[in-house]
């Protein structure tokens, strides 16, 4: 994982996720929508994380909307006519990182994929989906589906994660 260990990044996006749940979607936070959301998450919950000698280790690795490699069908024609695709947070193995190679096309995978649905009671599975092909595609990116929700559910957040194609369910639950 280009220098990054898989369990680190766990271990960071696992501490995170649930600070998150426990403190804002269990809390008075008052947010609507999935952009509020990852962008709370982001700032307020995995900015924490940042620390020398683990996996996230610069806040420059954390990237919000935006581009990783598209993947291709079963058939070998691209999902979209787009070579890329926007995800909702993108952690790189190194701070500045960008999908973009040498020659400009989008063929450099990032660390991790997190995916996210606000206010839904399960998991979305096209994310699965979709991050299934894209790690089996790139076995050193970690892909982790999130549904997140407001008090009063049951479920405050769910996590998926994708690593060489499979998904582990109920990776994390709160």
């Amino acid at each position: 994982m280009s220098g990054v260990q898989t369990d680190s990044m766990d271990d960071v996006l696992r501490s995170a996720l649930t600070s998150f749940a426990r403190e804002a979607l269990a809390g008075d936070w008052r947010g609507r929508r999935e952009r509020e959301a990852v962008s709370l998450f982001a700032f307020g919950h995995l900015l924490h994380e940042v620390l020398a000698g683990t996996a996230l280790y610069d806040p420059a690795q954390i990237t919000i909307e935006f581009p990783v490699p598209q993947i291709t069908g079963r058939d070998g024609a691209a999902v979209s006519a787009k070579s890329q695709v926007c995800k909702d947070l993108v952690i790189w193995s190194h701070p500045a990182m960008t999908c973009w190679d040498e020659e400009g096309r989008p063929t450099v995978p990032p660390a991790a994929i997190l995916e996210w649905k606000f206010d839904l009671p399960t998991v979305c599975e096209p994310d699965v989906e979709w991050l299934q092909a894209f790690t089996k595609l790139y076995p050193e990116t970690v892909g982790y589906a999130i549904t997140a929700n407001r008090p009063g559910g049951g479920l405050l957040l769910d996590c998926v994660r994708v690593a060489e194609g499979v998904a582990e369910r109920e990776w994390l639950r709160v």
